[in-house]
């Protein structure tokens, strides 16, 4: 009884933490449009600037004031092999979403980010050699198809705004790539 409990306690966290990552997500993207149609903010890197101080002085209390989650160690080698990189990516893929916010509407951004699956096995494909099955390639067509329909019929098309979206994909993707090989200790090596 008690370990039936424990689990349904642990689902609901989990919906729970799903449920406010999209709504914190959702709310961010809404608010950044918002500042660079409404307000006609032209400096979407100072709006990320602004995001990043955010996160960092939330991550601060949240480790340091609350102590809700310990402070992890990491070596300096680690710190700069591993998590630099895939930090470096996060802040690209942060950047290239606000640009391309400034220029497209939030409807169209979010459907090129859902060309992010394609772009991560082709690039892990190509890049690391890794093998799919033809039944990942095979679902991957609709997707494609899908976005190059929405792109070629969308009125508000802007080509910088669309560039800055397809390339803040690839760093979602490549950040997907990163997160997994330090997740599963994965080697880059051919």
């Amino acid at each position: 009884m008690e370990e039936s409990l424990l689990c349904q306690w642990s689902v609901f966290r989990s919906l729970l933490a799903i449920v406010q990552w999209w709504a914190f997500n959702v709310t961010v993207i809404i608010m950044n449009k918002w500042i660079f149609q409404k307000l006609d903010f032209k400096f979407p890197l100072t709006v990320s600037c602004v995001h990043f101080i955010c996160s960092a002085v939330g991550a601060s209390l949240v480790i340091k004031v609350l102590k809700l989650k310990p402070l992890i160690m990491v070596d300096p080698e680690d710190r700069w092999r591993r998590i630099f990189p895939m930090s470096f990516v996060f802040c690209i893929n942060i950047v290239l979403g606000n640009v391309s916010l400034r220029y497209i509407p939030v409807s169209f951004m979010q459907t090129i980010k859902s060309f992010t699956p394609a772009t991560t096995v082709v690039l892990q494909w190509l890049v690391w050699s890794k093998y799919f099955d033809w039944r990942i390639w095979t679902s991957l067509i609709p997707i494609v198809g899908g976005i190059l329909l929405t792109s070629i019929t969308e009125l508000s098309f802007n080509m910088f705004g669309f560039c800055a979206a397809l390339f803040g994909c690839l760093a979602t993707s490549t950040k997907t790539i990163l997160a997994e090989s330090l997740l599963h200790g994965y080697k880059f090596d051919r």
